[in-house]
């Protein structure tokens, strides 16, 4: 049975008298990847930090794994991993000094980070300066220490991760091992919300897709569990009897635009070969038909000109 771990139900934050978040519901489910897009200043990092208990709603309800974050659990900052835009390291310590410190606080044995750093970082800059100390972390790049924040993240394999903007800085190979990182986390049974207006990043990882504007959160992506893509379109005629034919072989509604049907499906596998034998049966005139591409620059540029 599905279990929503992130909850929020009519979330209300106020800074003065500016509602930045209003109103604001949505749940992830256990195992998932949300996606969470928006424009700069629409409230996201806000979002991010009243789930981790950074800051109070002023009104509406928010929980993460059955915690209320801002009564600051130890419980619950140990089955949390976290990467944002300050990484919280002690520039006056080298990497492996900083991650010892986190490993104590998280609970993490010391031999357990050994183990992970070996199999998981192994190949990297991360992996040699664990074993042999390496530089001071205010001596390293941007990207270093956007991976240190990383590892740290993954540190445990915690169950929720909360992510704002994480492939920042990132060359190819970095961006690649994040990638890999959040896919084994996900293989292991974790949460996530990653926050980035790298699309792609979001298109490659994310299960489900919002759009955090006008201090809401609306669904813009939605896909199924191997990552398809669930609404197909049908190049084919016009008629409410087809529309009629459609809705009734998905359950789901049918628009018709610019010489295409579109509507949301659960089995392709059963559902696509009923809809054209139907179809036909009715005298439509099929072109083609196929799942959608998901182009989610498009469907985020579709909801600003709707909204």
């Amino acid at each position: 049975m599905t279990k929503n771990i992130v909850i929020v139900e009519r979330c209300v934050k106020r800074f003065g008298a500016v509602a930045v978040i209003e109103e604001c519901s949505f749940s992830i489910d256990q195992g998932s990847v949300f996606g969470l897009v928006g424009r700069n200043g629409a409230g996201k990092t806000t979002l991010i930090r009243l789930l981790l208990g950074l800051l109070k709603p002023d009104a509406g309800a928010l929980s993460v794994m059955g915690f209320k974050p801002w009564n600051h659990d130890e419980a619950f900052y140990r089955r949390v991993g976290v990467a944002l835009e300050h990484d919280g390291f002690s520039g006056n310590l080298n990497v492996k000094d900083n991650l010892a410190l986190f490993a104590v606080a998280k609970g993490v044995a010391w031999s357990e980070v050994e183990a992970y750093i070996k199999e998981f970082w192994n190949g990297t800059f991360l992996h040699d300066y664990v074993q042999g100390g390496g530089k001071k972390v205010k001596y390293l790049s941007r990207g270093q220490r956007v991976q240190c924040g990383l590892c740290r993240a993954f540190m445990g394999w915690p169950s929720v991760y909360f992510f704002d903007e994480p492939t920042v800085a990132l060359d190819v190979d970095a961006y690649d091992h994040f990638c890999m990182m959040s896919r084994e986390a996900k293989r292991r049974g974790g949460t996530m919300l990653i926050s980035s207006h790298h699309l792609s990043t979001i298109e490659e990882l994310c299960d489900e897709v919002g759009i955090l504007d006008n201090k809401q959160l609306h669904a813009v992506d939605q896909r199924k569990p191997d990552g398809s893509s669930p609404n197909w379109s049908l190049v084919a005629d016009f008629s409410n009897d087809f529309r009629a034919i459609i809705e009734q072989c998905s359950l789901h509604p049918a628009t018709y635009s610019n010489g295409a049907w579109r509507f949301f499906i659960e089995s392709a596998e059963t559902m696509i070969p009923e809809i054209i034998a139907r179809l036909a049966a009715a005298g439509c005139r099929i072109l083609r038909v196929g799942p959608e591409k998901n182009d989610l620059k498009g469907k985020i540029r579709t909801h600003y000109e709707n909204h």
